[in-house]
């Protein structure tokens, strides 16, 4: 039961998060939630656990079954989304522990409701894995609900296109996965209206013999990515499921770059080995493999990009993927300091052992008492539960700057719980629409419809904890998806100014989906807005105040952008370059 909680509750947090502590019901979701908890601790990790411990954890089960069932939590339910989905997986848990004691047609019972339900097709994969239902699957009602809910299943994630990576898979699969890719994005992209002038139909015919030209798996994998970037979206896309597949096409050393002022810098270098050869930021990136490293970039690189603006493609680019290639082919890579001397380095593309990422979160007083907090990374609850710890360290500080122009997302709820600290209203968190398909409205002359959907959210404050002092949020091209979710709902709630450049324009929910040769793929499905509806895809959140750094400004490590926070506050850029205490 262990691991079927475990499996369960990652995939949950996938879909829905865990860091909405702010929304009304989510008391009662985390007690709910700790109840599952506490019978999976029962049962424990035994294939056949003791009966006295299955009988603990089904009334535990069953007791926290009827407080869900509970008139005030059912209320709460109906407007809480994370707090309604706790039926369906407490019935999953309760399921297993009865089929584990031998009860059979009690099981049965309790996924008879699963399979039946809404859910059914996201729970039937569950029900198929578990080995504690292998009686309960005989049964002839489930056996026949099971085949019902894999019906969507199979329609939309056949095995049939999910074939292992090969060096050069057939020419077969290679154009079932451009129509894969063509048929989901036809469906499913939210954002034609972006790319008006793309002819779809006719840009996967021209793909078509260019995909069968390829003479490898890593070839068809580099005319993917072209044919998919023309729709010009950051979160639609494709990438190396497959670790043989990465190898022979996106490793990379663990450097990376930024354009500034038409010249390639570098950003970050995350090995030590690296930087006692002398790589370091603000060194310049002069060629790569003997070409000039803009030529490098706009040749080899930029075509492969799927970003929505400018800045979003700069930081794919260069960021994420100027040295990226075949896992044993080292690049060879020229570098120029601020004073013009040059050096070269052969930069082999894998095996640097740990790495030196950025921290989810940093925080640090600086003079003036102003707190700088980094909120680098959404990725899981980290700066979220760090900001929280740090919090009493906060609260006195006479200013508050929130930096994330490193933040390239995550789970935008972990945002917006930082941001209930600074505010005691609701905060509106944006508009949504997504495409509404019904072959009869097609087959009746309609086109293509958006729907609102998730209209009128609001997430509320934290009601415990409030900063009132002024504030300031950082954001660059890098700040991406749920961090721009941050910036949106900071921008709406007037709380302070955001200083910066532009962030990437990109955030929504993608589908996700397999192709065969080991590539995975995903196609943006959701259109996000400002609350007034106002929209920023393909733009960017607007800095109030524009400041971009100079080459110069890198490559003596001087953080412009923070100094202009600091006058903005009324601070001083003096703080900058003063010694900084560290909070405790």
């Amino acid at each position: 039961m262990k691991t079927v909680f475990t499996l369960l509750s990652v995939v949950v947090s996938t879909l829905i998060g865990f860091a909405q502590d702010a929304r009304p019901g989510m008391k009662e979701y985390e007690y709910l939630q700790g109840e599952r908890r506490r019978a999976d601790k029962i049962v424990g990790d035994a294939p056949n656990p003791p009966v006295d411990s299955l009988k603990k954890a089904e009334q535990i089960l069953l007791d926290a079954m009827a407080y869900y069932h509970r008139p005030e939590v059912q209320e709460l339910a109906k407007v809480n989304q994370y707090l309604m989905a706790r039926k369906g997986d407490m019935s999953f848990d309760l399921a297993v522990v009865q089929a584990k004691m031998g009860q059979t047609e009690k099981a049965a019972t309790v996924l008879t409701y699963l399979l039946s339900g809404k859910r059914a097709q996201y729970y039937v994969k569950w029900v198929n894995e578990e080995p504690a239902f292998a009686d309960v699957r005989k049964q002839p009602v489930i056996a026949d609900l099971i085949t019902k809910a894999m019906i969507g299943d199979r329609l939309f994630n056949s095995e049939a296109l999910k074939t292992p990576y090969q060096v050069n898979i057939s020419d077969d699969e290679k154009v079932a996965d451009l129509s894969k890719l063509w048929s989901e994005a036809k469906y499913n992209f939210a954002y034609f209206d972006h790319v008006p002038t793309i002819d779809w139909d006719k840009l996967y015919l021209d793909y078509l013999p260019n995909v069968r030209a390829t003479r490898s798996t890593a070839d068809y994998y580099r005319v993917l990515k072209r044919f998919v970037a023309q729709l010009h979206d950051g979160h639609t896309g494709v990438w190396a499921g497959d670790n043989q597949l990465a190898d022979s096409v996106s490793r990379r050393p663990p450097v990376g770059a930024v354009l500034v002022e038409n010249k390639v810098l570098v950003q970050t270098v995350m090995s030590d080995s690296l930087q006692r050869t002398g790589i370091r930021p603000g060194l310049e990136i002069v060629t790569i493999d003997g070409m000039p490293a803009k030529a490098y970039a706009d040749q080899y690189v930029r075509p492969y990009q799927a970003g929505s603006t400018t800045q979003n493609l700069d930081v794919q680019t260069y960021l994420y993927n100027l040295l990226r290639g075949p896992k044993d082919k080292p690049v060879t890579v020229s570098f120029r300091d601020a004073k013009g001397q040059t050096f070269t380095r052969v930069l082999p593309r894998f095996g640097y052992g740990k790495l030196n990422p950025e921290p989810a979160f940093a925080f640090r007083i600086l003079p003036g008492n102003v707190a700088y907090v980094q909120l680098n990374s959404f990725d899981d609850d980290q700066a979220l539960t760090r900001f929280k710890a740090a919090y009493d360290s906060i609260a006195p500080t006479s200013a508050l700057i929130l930096d994330v122009r490193r933040n390239g997302g995550g789970s935008s709820d972990y945002g917006w719980n930082i941001l209930s600290y600074l505010t005691d209203k609701p905060m509106k968190t944006g508009s949504y629409e997504s495409r509404l398909y019904s072959p009869l409205r097609r087959a009746r002359g309609e086109g293509v419809v958006l729907e609102s959907v998730e209209s009128g959210n609001s997430w509320q404050p934290n009601g415990k904890h409030l900063y009132t002092k002024p504030v300031v949020v950082l954001t660059s091209g890098e700040t991406f998806s749920a961090a721009e979710d941050f910036a949106v709902v900071f921008d709406a709630m007037k709380r302070g100014t955001i200083i910066g450049e532009p962030t990437g324009g990109s955030t929504g929910q993608p589908l996700a989906f397999a192709l065969p040769g080991g590539v995975m793929a995903r196609v943006c499905t959701k259109r996000d807005m400002y609350p007034d509806g106002t929209e920023w895809n393909a733009k960017g959140i607007q800095p109030q105040l524009l400041v971009r750094p100079t080459v110069a400004d890198v490559q003596l490590g001087r953080d412009t952008v923070l100094e202009a926070a600091l006058t903005q506050l009324g601070v001083g850029a003096t703080a900058v370059k003063g010694k900084a205490k560290k909070a405790r």
